[in-house]
This record gives structure tokens, sequence and C-alpha cells, in this order.
């Protein structure tokens, strides 16, 4: 099977098929126009010649000479009853005329000889001195065929020539209209996972070859992007759990070279106990976090009442808050039912929680309301008065195993993902987290549900 001809001989093909047929057009449309431009100018000229010879037939109603004879050299012959009573010299002595029959009666026709001579012959009827007579008269037309035929010649030779130059043009057009393409694709082949930065070149942006571009360009930078971030997460993952395994391997060989005895040993593994507990706990967030990731969750999608889904993750993390006398509330201003995975959403609120009730001071108060926003979208929100978040932590909060310097994140014993799994299973969900600062000190999380999103789920 025939691979399909590249993009530059399609468009090649096409280019030249198009000019050929708009030249094929215009050679036609020339041809005849020039061809109806002749014949009107003959026809104009019959015409002039009857009106002649009706002059000269009125003048002179006898002719001269013998037979009916009339001088002059207009082609022209008067019959009367079908007989010939009038006719010029030039008739006469124009071989085979004599015995033309045109068809029809009245009008234009042309009548060819037998030696192949061309004449256009005009016939009409004419009342003259109380006479009914036919006049025809003709014109040589030989120049009309020679000219004709010397103006389809030229026509015919012009086509191959045509189609040579729109070939050649068409494929160094083709050429030129496609270079960008091939500088893009160059350029692409030269791009790797190690050097995402480098872009496509885009000569005219507004051009389709130029839109093309920045579009390859952008999916370039959202790639650069997530591979900064895979690689930061790899990076930052191998960090977290490295130090746990070092404290294990660090004890274990401490423990190796010291004969222990039963309460030293209890130590040691209380110890590396501990150091597992971590790294089980860093291990089932990051399973929480890829799970929570949008498109990778899987839904199910429901009616959730809000207030229902807040008294549910206050009562998870109630515990926590006595332990440290917190006072934790939960504040129902206007009920609200949104469409979604019920889990997730109690979830991203519990992490949220969760985070209050650690970075809070004991005595504290922290508060989960819920209620609209100022267009009237749902809301959910943590208010804490705990540190707050410093202005230049407020940006990565959110960021995978970022910790901040104070407030939410610096406790050391956090892994720094519950605010990144909060926000991955709000966004899932159709929602957005934000956070906002308090005035009075202290730090407030907004989960915010768009009335559109609402609207068309309910």
């Amino acid at each position: 099977m025939l691979e399909p001809p590249s993009i530059r001989v399609r468009l090649t093909a096409w280019y030249a098929a198009v000019l050929l047929f708009i030249l094929a057009c215009l050679s036609a449309g020339v041809y005849v126009f020039v061809r109806a431009s002749l014949e009107r100018s003959l026809d104009k000229q019959l015409d002039r010649d009857i009106d002649t010879v009706a002059t000269v037939v009125a003048a002179e109603p006898h002719g001269k000479g013998k037979n009916g004879h009339l001088p002059g050299n207009i082609l022209f012959a008067v019959r009367e009853n079908q007989h010939l009573v009038y006719h010029s010299d030039a008739w006469c002595r124009t071989k085979y005329l004599h015995s033309a029959e045109i068809q029809p009666e009245d009008g234009v026709g042309v009548w060819r000889s037998p030696e192949g001579t061309d004449y256009r012959v005009r016939n009409v009827q004419l009342h003259i001195n109380g006479r009914d007579l036919r006049v025809a008269v003709s014109e040589d037309n030989a120049f009309l065929t020679s000219t004709m035929r010397s103006l389809l010649a030229v026509l015919l030779l012009s086509f191959p020539c045509a189609a040579m130059l729109s070939i050649g043009g068409g494929y160094f057009l083709a050429g030129r209209a496609l270079s960008p393409i091939s500088a893009m694709a160059s350029k692409a082949r030269e791009i790797t996972a190690e050097s995402l930065s480098e872009r496509l070149p885009v000569g005219n942006p507004d051009d389709e070859l130029g839109r093309m571009a920045t579009v390859f360009n952008e999916t370039l930078a959202r790639l650069e992007a997530s591979f900064d971030r895979l690689r930061s997460f790899v990076a930052n993952t191998s960090h977290e759990l490295r130090t746990p395994l070092t404290a294990m391997r660090s004890v274990g060989e401490v423990a190796l070279r010291r004969p222990l005895d039963a309460d030293a040993a209890r130590e040691v593994i209380g110890s590396m106990l501990e150091e597992v507990g971590r790294l089980t706990r860093m291990v089932e967030c990051l399973l929480d976090l890829a799970r929570a990731e949008p498109g990778a969750m899987t839904l199910t999608r429901q009616n959730v009442e809000l207030p229902a889904v807040a008294a549910s993750a206050m009562e998870l993390v109630r515990v926590l808050a006595e332990e440290k006398c917190q006072d934790v509330s939960v504040d129902v201003r206007a009920p609200a039912t949104v469409r979604g995975d019920q889990a997730s959403l109690r979830q991203a609120l519990t992490n949220l929680l969760d985070n209050a009730i650690r970075y809070t001071p004991a005595h504290g108060r922290i508060r989960l309301t819920v209620g609209r926003g100022p267009g009237g979208e749902p809301t959910l929100e943590v208010e804490d008065d705990g540190p707050g978040i410093a202005p230049e932590d407020r940006e990565r909060i959110f960021d995978r195993f970022y910790r901040a310097k104070n407030g939410h994140g610096g406790n050391a014993s956090g892994t720094g993902l519950g605010l990144a799994i909060a926000r991955s299973a709000v966004e899932a969900n159709g929602g957005r987290l934000e956070y906002e600062s308090v005035a009075s000190g202290g730090s407030k999380f907004r989960i915010t549900f768009s009335l559109n999103h609402l609207a068309s789920l309910q």
C-alpha cells in the first residue's frame, strides 16, 4: 500500500490543480469572448452591407450590364421569387458562393465551400420599389477562423508552461509556508526532560502556525512545572523518609555495640517503633494525597448536607481538643446542600480542624462555620485564634512537605501534607480552599462552592 505523500507535495498538487483550473476557465472565457467579439464585428459589417445593397438596388432597379450585374466589392446576391435578379461582380468572381444555401432563410449562418473556405452569410427579406426581394450578403470568415485557431494554439501551448510554473512555484511556496513547522520540529527534537525550559520558535504569534507554536510552548511550560513539582516532591519525600530511617539505623547500630538488658532493649524497640509509626503516618498521607488528586479520586457523588459533614468532622477531632482544653464549636449560619463525596469532604475538614487544634495553644478557641459568601456561595470556614501564618509563608502553605517557620506547619512532628491533601480533596469536589488571616490574630481557612456548580448539581 502506497504511503500518502507529504504535506508539501499535497499542497503543491492542490496549488497546481487550482491554478490550472482557474487558467482553463480564464482561457475558455477569453476564447468565447474573442470569438463573440469578432462575430459581432462581422455581423455589424453585414448589416452595413445590407444597407448598401438596398440603397444600390433602389437607385438602379434594373442593374447594369448583363444578367443584373452590379458593381462593387460587396459579396451579395438578390433573388426575387427564387430567381437571381442581381449579384455583385465580387459574388460572381467567388467560386462556389453562388450555390450557397443558408439555413435558416432569415438570419445569419456560416457556409463552407467545397474547398474549405468559410463565409458568414446574412439573409434578409426587403421590400424595395414595390418588389419583395431576398438579399444575401456575405463576408469572408477566414480572418475570424485563423484568429481563433491562433488564439486556441496559444492557449493550449500555454498550459504545459503554466503547469510547470505552477508546480515549481507551488513547491517553492509550500516549502516557504511549511518552513516554520520544520523549524519547530527540529527544535522539538532537541527538547528533552532535561531541557524543558527551552521553547519552540514563534515567527508570527498571530497566524495559525504562530498560535500552534504558542499552544505547544504553553504545554511545555505546564510539563516543565509538572516535572519541577515531581522533582521537588521526590526530593522532599526522600528527605522526609530518610530522617526516620536514619534514626532507626542509628538507634539499632548503637544498640548492637553494647549489651542491653531488658529495659534498655524495650527502650530501643520503643524508639524504633516510634519512627516506624512516623513512617507509617507519612506513607498513609502520601496515599491519601494520591487518592485526593483531581481525576484520581473515586468519588461517590450524592447530596451532602454541609452542617452534617461539619458536625461529623468536629466529632472526630473533639477528643484532641479536649486534651488541650480548647473550645471547639460548629456554627450553622446558612444551611446548604451540595452534591459531592461526603467522605473526602469530611477528610478535608478533619485535616483543617486537626491543624487548627495542633497549632492553637491550650484553652484556645476554634470555630467551624457553615454559611454563605458575599455572592451567596455555600462556604465552610475553620477559624482559630492561634499564632497565624507569617506573610512570607502564606503562598506556600498548600505545597507538599512545606512547613512554615511558625504557626500552621511549624510542628516538626507533622508531615507537611495535611493542607495539600485538604486542597486536593476540595478541588476534586468542585470547590476551592483559601487562606485568610484574621485581624485579631489566628488563621481562617475557607472552602467555597460556586453557585453555578451548586445550582447544576442540586
